[in-house]
């Protein structure tokens, strides 16, 4: 295991520049998505149908050459479902969106419902109380992606993919930092 963190962490420090090039790009992009989000949602419905289009096809592919016709079909099936999901969000970027945005109100209950399960079973381990405040946050904020729906969907997935974007280009400058500093 330690063999593997020293490697990556010569890794960084070779590619420390890069590094902090492509954290300064995330928070570049973090910022733009939270300061408009219906379009960084939108594009991000956009990206997910073409992933969606790619894996389709690549598993009807897979169904044409499976060894038997029954999973071959089943297969191929599903791929004509992936394939035609993700044409349609890229066709049709904001009803992908609201697909998206009900995707991530659900996820985020159910994550909250699960993490509060867990947080009182962790109970007298120290910092239960903050997986439960984070799991309370987690149902609230679903709660009000719901409530708020369709409108939600103009601000909510490209929000949170901005805010994932900027935490995690300042992660990577930080790593890249590091990686200078232990270089030097």
């Amino acid at each position: 295991m330690e063999t593997n963190t020293v490697t990556w962490l010569e890794e960084a420090k070779k590619n420390a520049g890069w590094l902090m090039f492509f954290g300064v790009l995330e928070i570049i992009a973090g910022a733009l998505a939270i300061m408009s989000p219906a379009i960084a949602g939108l594009t991000f419905a956009v990206v997910v149908g073409i992933a969606l289009v790619i894996g389709g096809v690549a598993r009807l592919f897979g169904g044409f050459m499976a060894d038997s016709f029954g999973s071959g079909a089943l297969m191929s099936i599903w791929g004509l479902i992936l394939a035609g999901t993700g044409f349609y969000f890229v066709i049709h970027p904001g009803l992908g969106l609201a697909a998206l945005t009900m995707v991530l109100a659900v996820g985020l209950f159910v994550d909250g419902l699960a993490r509060i399960v867990i947080s009182l079973k962790m109970k007298p381990v120290s910092g239960w109380g903050w997986m439960l405040i984070g799991a309370i946050l987690s149902i609230v904020f679903a709660i009000m992606i719901w409530r708020q729906f369709p409108l939600s969907g103009a601000w909510a997935v490209g929000t949170l993919v901005g805010i994932s974007l900027l935490s995690n280009g300042f992660t990577t400058v930080s790593v890249a930092r590091a990686a200078k500093k232990a270089a030097a």
